[in-house]
């Protein structure tokens, strides 16, 4: 009977435990991982929002790529249409320039024909002096002498600017120089004389609307020699101010001796004056 149950259990008796030819059963040890709850499921709605995220990035990175493409697009056709417009404009002008110089070639024959019969009617006449390229930016005059007094007198300047002398908003009248426009004005004179005499002196003058007497020295050069020197001696005097003008004011150089003074060169005798 004892055999029996334990034969039914599996168990072995333990006065036959020493006989090896009974089976003895292996001692198996199982872990129920009951310290470790099992993960929770993902919430119902969080796996779409998830998708919802992932395509709404797709649906923005693809849109950024389009503009991009789309300007790249935009700015290659505004260079294209510049280029082309730039080669246009560069055949017109060429055009343009051949047209003129095909024009000016082929009116050269009759234009100086049409000048060469005019040069035939025209009498021989004193040329003008060529335009300058820049003007004074104000009032300039610079003239040299043309005629000396004998005695006492005014000065005469040579006003013809084909010359050295240079007449720019002023007017000449008689040896005067009249002014124009209201300003300050540096005045200058130079002349050039023999010292053979006792004594000699010239004056800068001015003729004023606003003073209805005599003219009003400006500058003055006095020279007075007790022996008189080599007659082949020659001294220059040279005078120079700044004075406030008016309007239709003349300036002139009055000498006392004008037999004295010495017609060398246009350098030695001049006068004018410039607008500061």
């Amino acid at each position: 009977m004892k055999a029996l149950v334990l034969q039914t259990f599996g168990l072995q008796d333990s006065t036959d435990m020493t006989d090896s030819r009974f089976f003895q059963p292996s001692v198996f040890v199982v872990d129920g991982g009951s310290s470790f709850p099992p993960p929770l499921p993902p919430k119902p709605g969080q796996r779409r929002i998830q998708k919802r995220k992932k395509r709404l990035i797709q649906n923005l990175l693809l849109v950024l790529v389009c503009l991009a493409l789309a300007g790249l697009l935009v700015e290659g056709c505004f260079i294209y249409k510049l280029y082309d417009s730039n080669q246009t404009q560069v055949s017109v002008s060429e055009d343009f320039a051949l047209s003129i110089t095909a024009s000016s070639n082929s009116a050269s024959p009759k234009t100086e024909a049409l000048q060469g019969a005019r040069n035939d009617e025209q009498p021989f006449t004193k040329k003008s002096r060529p335009p300058t390229i820049l003007n004074p930016s104000k009032p300039l005059a610079h003239l040299i002498v043309a005629k000396k007094p004998e005695k006492e007198g005014i000065m005469k300047w040579n006003d013809d600017e084909t010359g050295d002398s240079i007449l720019y908003q002023f007017k000449y009248r008689d040896g005067k120089l009249i002014v124009r426009k209201e300003g300050y004005y540096y005045v200058y004179s130079k002349l050039s004389y023999s010292a053979d005499g006792a004594s000699f002196s010239y004056t800068v003058e001015r003729n004023t609307t606003r003073y209805l007497g005599k003219s009003i020295t400006l500058l003055r050069h006095n020279r007075y020699d007790a022996r008189p020197v080599h007659k082949s001696n020659v001294r220059d005097s040279y005078l120079g101010g700044v004075f406030h003008l008016l309007k239709d004011d003349a300036l002139f150089v009055n000498v006392s001796n004008g037999s004295l003074i010495r017609l060398y060169m246009s350098a030695d005798n001049f006068f004018g004056m410039f607008m500061l």
